[in-house]
């Protein structure tokens, strides 16, 4: 099938690693690249409840942006960023069930819902419904309002850990242990559906590129660990397309830190300017995982038959032995931004905090800026089962008002600016 673009291209900037404020420094040896600056425009520790921060995402008109949290009550947390210098709660919307992780949120094509995945706990001790599944929040659609959100409903999903609404069709993908769920949320109040599709394996994360009609898989093992396209032209009938499957590479106890293994797939995300995908692999314990470029039709790759073209570490990156060293130099979650002839890959890659990656020339990814996310670490109460901030869970550009928004999971949520060149000694 012809892949078409049919919404407006991301815009916006990179970074370089120098020394500025909390800001650390790596080194360009070869001199080769300048890339890139990241500025704080502002940041909040919001109402940090115990636990921590997980994932973020941002309304698409710049306005709002939530966070979720991951071990402790927090539940959801409605941000307003109108003014980007000073992101302030709006809400915390805490989780009635004992134990139940809200690690992932999405904001609903239309105004006034989000959805909050949830996994793991005791049953809700008001409802006796089963610990899983995803929340539908209202907070403004109908009943709720921003300062008052209300339950919808709930997604009789399974144990979900990540969801993804279509930007442009009223219907959700949930990451299932066997494929993506499929659900019509055109009545948010009365969500249906639940079909699965693709490989009968654990489904880790998802990302929709809604202007080649693609959904972008990141499948974890139980069956297939590697990278999955499925074709979403009908959003309620995805349809895999291609793969590229981690059996029989090597992995990362094969080689040494810094070289490429192939191990955990678990985030995909889209280039919206070039034939090319971003695939990161997540290590906890051990030798980090790292970040893989795909040619998905930029070189001798397609969607059909993706190929590795490029791959990176974070700046830092060292074998994780002691116990508060979990996931500290492993990659997570990002967005990519291209701005003029500069494309940059900006990451939460945890104890690293927020990375800049020059994807430019994507058989050469190279880390230019990062900011480390631990401000007011002092005053945090945090997740507890990971060592001291920066930790830096995820990445969400807003291209309608060209800033990018990092949680951090000990310490909230972050509003930076990037420019796709700085001067040397920034």
């Amino acid at each position: 099938m012809t892949y078409t673009r049919r919404t407006a291209l991301k815009l916006i900037g990179a970074t370089t690693l120098g020394s500025i404020g909390t800001t650390t420094v790596a080194a360009d040896p070869g001199g080769k690249k300048d890339k890139g600056a990241i500025r704080k425009l502002g940041h909040s520790l919001l109402s940090d409840p115990a636990g921590g921060y997980a994932e973020e995402d941002i309304r698409s008109d710049g306005q709002y942006a939530i966070l979720g949290s991951f071990t402790g009550p927090g539940g959801s947390f409605l941000v307003d960023i109108s003014n980007p210098t000073d992101p302030t709660e709006v809400h915390e919307f805490p989780t009635p069930s004992n134990g139940v992780r809200h690690a992932d949120v999405k904001f609903d094509r239309r105004d006034g819902l989000y959805y909050r995945s949830r996994e793991g706990g005791d049953d809700d001790p008001t409802t006796f419904a089963p610990p899983n599944g995803v929340d539908v929040i209202d907070y403004g659609w109908s009943d709720g309002t921003p300062e008052n959100p209300v339950k919808a409903s709930r997604i009789p999903a399974g144990s979900t850990h990540n969801v993804r609404a279509h930007p442009e069709a009223d219907v959700l993908y949930t990451t299932e242990h066997h494929g993506v769920g499929v659900w019509d949320t055109s009545d948010p109040t009365n969500v249906t559906g639940g079909d699965v599709f693709g490989p009968e394996a654990a489904l880790h994360d998802m990302v929709v590129d809604p202007g080649r009609d693609l959904l972008h898989c990141a499948f974890i093992g139980g069956g297939f660990d590697g990278y999955v396209i499925m074709d979403i032209s009908d959003p309620m009938e995805p349809e895999e397309v291609g793969r590229f499957s981690y059996e029989g590479l090597p992995s990362y106890e094969d080689v040494a830190v810094g070289e490429e293994g192939f191990e955990n797939c678990h985030y995909a995300n889209f280039d919206p300017n070039r034939e090319l995908a971003y695939v990161g692999d997540e290590i906890g314990f051990g030798k980090p995982g790292g970040k893989h470029v795909f040619d998905i039709g930029w070189g001798d790759g397609s969607i059909e038959n993706p190929k590795p073209i490029g791959y990176t570490t974070s700046p830092n990156a060292e074998v994780m032995d002691e116990a508060l060293e979990l996931f500290d130099w492993t990659g997570h979650n990002f967005d990519i931004i291209p701005k003029g002839r500069t494309t940059m890959l900006v990451s939460g890659d945890y104890h690293e905090g927020a990375v800049v990656y020059d994807v430019s020339d994507p058989t050469d990814p190279t880390a230019t800026d990062q900011y480390r996310t631990d401000d007011m670490a002092d005053q945090a109460n945090g997740a507890g089962f990971v060592g001291p901030a920066p930790m830096a869970w995820g990445v969400d550009y807003a291209d309608e008002r060209d800033f990018t928004v990092v949680s951090d999971m000990q310490t909230g949520i972050y509003v930076f600016k990037f420019t796709p060149s700085a001067a040397k000694g920034d």
